[in-house]
């Protein structure tokens, strides 16, 4: 035994110390309350856990092994993304808009659109005739011809589900035809074929729908279009059930494949080029490019093999217990949290959830996060005395460890468990795999782990490391620096630095959504995509008005509130104008007051219009109609009703809305003049509504769940630190990596979205595992062994004794388990594509402010406090009693021990464990 080193005090303490009965001490009526409980420390139960699992390891193995068997659950599992509305909160105000639409249309699922986009190869314009006339073709072949295997030896075609909207882009056949017909003979009369609005025998197509990028020459007798980049063919559907929404999705990716295919194709009859965007497409390309991380994981898994192994033999020669088994000891603390994601990967199919996208990267994750419970639990097996029998060496060792890395696999549990109830879907489904993998790392850390090391590692093989002497050395003269007044006020400057550029960060980061960076790098989707925002909605953004509540059209009072409310959102900045709107109202008057006024004989070239009021008696011809038929979908009738229109869709079209920030305050200002319309019943539908509220959202669900998170840091301290000083500068300390992690990544170019959310919350979970390992062991008053049968402590008496014990058990684990997370997730940064970029840059801030914490800032700042301060807890102070932190296995001061303690046996005489 080397004798005590400076700032320490040896205490040889008897078996009995004391024959003072404890009951007739007097007692605070709240101890006595607690009656058998107010003794029982955290440290104890480890302990006689220890002794359990070193004296059965094989039964523990075995359970392992059963519990392991849940990633059988794992067998069939198929991955599907839902990044439409997944990243969307469940209680947004857009959700309620669309199941108000889904309740218009009669469907149970989603309105779904698939948009169809054609450019020239060439890249010159799409309103030539012989290019025209490829995309008519193509087009009638997808909605004609082309099918789908929907399963069961069933095959479906657009037209199984189109419903009223089939002849949707009839306007591209319409358009060609009347093109070649003025071709032919520009002075024709009946042809007008100007851009936006053409005119067709008195027909109006409204061109700006489906044409984009177009630019006029009022010259040509043909028609003023000049140029025309991109023909759009929206392909609308009537879904009714979820079933037939899967069936649609195989359709979607039917003509998407279709359309990869044919513009490969080189030739003189393949004149365009057909990308194809819907969300069933986006969905299946991020869950193909999230299948490319499996390979990087690979090459994750042999650098941590390599690291851990090299890194345990350090730790082994440094002991005495380098041997061919440290390479069995490596590979089963790679194992622990390889098992646990096996086991959460069966455990979360079982449970019916999917595995989408960011679940490839909770491998990535645990594999770093969850070795560090066998680091350190290893770390302190080598430093306890090979002579003492395996239960209580490993109950010694639990007593040390079990406390600090409960802490810190609560408080990860915790948060990913806080991100499981986020109201976002897919940050969800990934928070619940990660809190089930880093459970299970703990538990396989204490089943498997702690056996292994009692049926391989219990002998010494060699002296200890001459090394150890220099490294105490080095440790104490690190310590007296850190324990230093001056370099407290230098490290506390450095730290107002710090935070100042931290919040600044933190309140500068934007909250916005861009898809392009979320969109893999390498994916064909990214032009359509580049398409539909920088081109489509530029030119026509378009906004689905319902009216809930009937529209009494034969009442003018009523009628005037409805055409208000038209007139409100076509007087709007961005609005295009009225000739834009799609009303069955307005269209119903011109029919009512026009061709609709009298039985209209075709051959007749005027008519007589007799009508004088507006009703509803001429709707029923409206609606059959070829020019008005359309109009069967906006409107929602009950002709047995006195006010037969029970609802109406209406759809207004606007332009240069370019941006998020445009997007964002156009779609408030829809839903305020909505709002502002009670009587009618108003709600808005935009496809964008979804991503809207998701910006709208995260600022402040950022905060809620920051403060709830940090909530339940500073809870789980409480529990296991207990101390009230530590735990205030833990919970400190994790509030200042995570205002670092979130500052520093606004820096780094990340704006404020859901895949960054996710990342600040592990960020927080992580921070714990630097701050709470040594706010817990600082506070520990004795160091505590066995040595011939007696139990032998070490009073820490110095700021500097209890730097160096914190240090000397948490620095190489910790060292471990930075560089392991690290060289995990360091290889999904070759793939570049914008979720894993997040959590790698997020994993490295938080490894690089975590050390910086954990090793300097909060010793440095434990050290300027009494040592008095840390040997009180939070139930000290409630009942006015001293105990010791749940972090030793000192049981009470000197005072307070009891002659119920029993008597130590010495080695030779006593039974092994």
């Amino acid at each position: 035994m080397a004798p005590p080193a400076e700032g320490e005090e040896f205490i040889h303490r008897p078996t009995v110390v004391s024959t003072t009965s404890a009951t007739s001490r007097p007692r605070h009526k709240t101890f006595e309350l607690l009656g058998p409980f107010n003794n029982i420390s955290l440290a104890d139960m480890y302990k006689v856990c220890g002794k359990i699992i070193g004296k059965f390891p094989i039964p523990f193995i075995i359970a392992t092994a059963i519990m392991c068997s849940a990633s059988l659950g794992a067998i069939g599992l198929q991955m599907k993304d839902n990044v439409r509305d997944g990243y969307t909160p469940k209680n947004s105000q857009s959700r309620l808009e669309n199941r108000i639409y889904r309740e218009f249309l009669g469907s149970e699922g989603d309105p779904v659109m698939t948009t169809v986009l054609m450019t020239a190869k060439d890249g010159g314009s799409m309103h030539r005739i012989e290019y025209l006339e490829e995309a008519q073709r193509q087009w009638l072949y997808i909605s004609k011809n082309l099918s789908a295997d929907v399963g069961n030896g069933e095959f479906m075609k657009f037209g199984d589900f189109c419903g009223h909207y089939c002849q949707a882009n009839d306007i591209l056949n319409y358009f060609l035809s009347a093109y070649k017909t003025k071709s032919e003979d520009p002075k024709r009369d009946g042809y007008q074929l100007d851009y936006p609005i053409a005119t067709i025998m008195g027909y109006q197509l409204h061109l700006e729908r489906n044409f984009f990028g177009v630019t006029i020459n009022q010259s040509d007798p043909v028609t003023n279009i000049q140029d025309m980049r991109v023909l759009a063919l929206p392909v609308l559907s009537e879904v009714k059930t979820f079933e037939d929404t899967d069936k649609l999705n195989k359709w979607e990716l039917a003509v998407y494949n279709y359309a990869t295919i044919y513009s490969a194709l080189e030739g003189p009859h393949n004149l365009v080029e057909i990308n194809v965007i819907g969300a069933e497409v986006v969905d299946t390309e991020m869950n193909k490019d999230a299948q490319k991380m499996v390979p990087y994981f690979i090459v994750g898994i042999i650098s941590m093999i390599l690291f851990i192994f090299l890194t345990v033999s350090i730790s082994a020669s440094y002991y005495g217990y380098f041997s061919w088994r440290i390479a069995l000891i490596a590979l089963a603390c790679l194992m622990v949290p390889i098992l646990a994601i096996l086991s959460a990967f069966g455990i979360n199919n079982m449970l019916g959830n999917r595995t989408n996208s960011p679940m490839m990267i909770m491998p990535f994750l645990i594999n770093g996060i969850g070795v560090n419970d066998a680091f350190l639990t290893l770390q302190n097996w080598l430093q306890h005395s090979p002579d003492l029998p395996s239960g209580k060496r490993l109950g010694y060792m639990l007593a040390e460890a079990g406390p600090s890395i409960t802490t810190t696999t609560l408080t990860n549990v915790i948060v990913f468990l806080i991100g499981w109830m986020n109201p976002t879907e897919e940050m969800s489904i990934f928070c619940l795999g990660c809190a089930i993998s880093l459970l299970l790392a703990y538990v396989y850390t204490l089943t498997f782990f702690c056996p292994i090391l009692v049926l391989l590692l219990t002998d010494r093989v060699k002296e200890p490391s001459k090394l150890e002497s220099l490294f105490n050395k080095a440790l104490s003269f690190y310590a007296k620096i850190i324990c230093s007044r001056w370099t407290f006020l230098l490290l506390i400057v450095g730290s107002l630095v710090y935070w100042g550029f931290g919040i600044y960060g933190t309140l500068g980061i934007r909250a916005v959504l861009n898809t392009a960076k979320i969109l893999p790098l390498e994916t064909p989707i990214r032009k359509p995509n580049r398409i539909i925002e920088e081109t489509v909605w530029k030119e026509f953004y378009p906004v689905t008005v319902i009216v809930n509540n009937p529209v009494d059209i034969g009442n003018p009072a009523k009628l005037s509130i409805f055409d208000s409310l038209v007139a409100d959102f076509e007087s709007m900045e961005k609005c295009r104008g009225s000739e834009y709107t799609i009303s069955p109202i307005r269209d119903y008057q011109t029919y009512f007051y026009g061709v609709g006024a009298e039985e209209f004989d075709y051959e007749e070239e005027t008519v007589t219009n007799t009508s004088t009021s507006l009703d509803t008696s001429k709707l029923s011809a409206f609606l059959a109609s070829p020019i008005y038929k359309h109009h069967k979908g906006t409107l929602k009738l009950n002709f047995s009703n006195p006010v037969p229109i029970r609802k109406v869709q209406l759809i207004f079209a606007y332009e240069n809305v370019t941006s998020w920030d445009d997007r964002i305050q156009i779609m408030k200002d829809w839903r305020h003049i909505a709002s502002s319309y009670k009587s009618l019943n108003v709600s808005v539908w935009n496809v964008n509504a979804m991503f809207v509220d998701q910006m709208l959202s995260l600022k402040g669900l950022a905060i809620s769940n920051a403060l709830v998170t940090l909530g339940c840091m500073a809870a789980v301290c409480i529990v296991f630190i207990r101390n009230p000083l530590s735990v205030c500068l833990a919970t400190a300390a994790i509030l200042s990596i995570s205002l670092g992690v979130t500052g520093y990544l606004c820096f780094w170019d990340l704006d404020l979205d859901p895949v960054t959310l996710c990342a600040v919350i592990v960020s927080i979970g992580m921070s714990v595992d630097f701050v709470a390992h040594v706010a817990c062991h600082y506070q520990v008053r004795f160091k505590e062994f066995e040595e011939d049968g007696i139990v032998k402590k070490i009073e820490m008496k110095t700021p500097e004794s209890r730097v160096v014990n914190s240090l000397s058990n948490v620095l190489w684990p910790m060292v471990q388990s930075a560089f392991s997370t690290l060289l995990c997730v360091l290889p999904l940064a070759i793939l570049q594509n914008y979720l894993p970029m997040v959590f790698v840059k997020t994993i490295l801030l938080v490894v690089i402010w975590g050390m910086f914490h954990g090793l300097v800032l909060l010793p440095c700042i434990l050290a300027q406090f009494p040592l008095s301060v840390f040997n009180k807890t939070f139930s000290d102070l409630l009942f006015g009693r001293t105990s010791s932190s749940s972090c030793s296995s000192e049981t009470d001061s000197d005072e307070d021990t009891t002659a119920e303690a029993q008597e130590m046996l010495p080695l030779a005489g006593s039974e092994k464990a």
